[in-house]
């Protein structure tokens, strides 16, 4: 070996040393200081995704690149434009992709359908437990689900029992 090879290799060594110490410290330094932990910290600068973005991401990959985004329709807003949207693009074979939220008991989510090139169109439900009416009594933590299904039949207009219209492929019995 070299000596121009071991200084290189010294000096790396040295880099990730002075790298790993400079964490450490700084670890240590907030945590004293400031009182937060090395891992809440970690959660403040890069937090866990919500149940929306989760569902957006699913549904983006399904459809594809430059696919129509129909809308992302909150709990208790008006869904017209949205399905209009969406059923114009399933008659027309468009790629596309749409999201509803609901609030349950116990949880809130968003389910939402995209078509991808093929034609084929899937329902995308994600879930997140400890976030719903009773949310304080539910969980300590939210748990997100996240559930992608196939629709064997077109998707229908329903209702939910707080009066959020949505578009489903899903049978009536099956939906919440």
């Amino acid at each position: 070996m070299s000596r121009s090879a071991s200084v290189k290799i010294l000096r790396l060594a040295f880099v990730v040393f002075g790298l790993v110490a400079f964490v450490s410290c700084s670890a240590w330094f907030i945590n004293r200081y400031f009182g937060i932990e090395a891992h809440a910290l970690a959660m403040r600068l890069w937090p866990t995704p919500t149940a929306d973005q989760v569902e957006i991401q699913q549904l983006q990959k399904i459809a594809g690149w430059f696919s129509l985004y129909c809308d992302h329709i909150r709990h208790h807003e008006d869904a017209d434009r949205a399905i209009n949207c969406a059923q114009g693009a399933l008659r027309t074979g468009q790629r596309f992709y749409l999201a509803f939220d609901y609030v349950g008991l116990d949880s809130h989510g968003t389910t939402g359908l995209a078509a991808n090139a093929e034609g084929r169109v899937y329902e995308v439900d994600t879930d997140e437990l400890g976030r719903g009416i009773f949310e304080l009594v539910a969980t300590t933590s939210p748990r997100t689900k996240v559930t992608v299904t196939h629709c064997e039949q077109p998707p229908i207009e329903q209702v939910s029992f707080s009066n959020d219209r949505f578009l489903t492929c899903l049978d009536a019995a099956k939906n919440k």
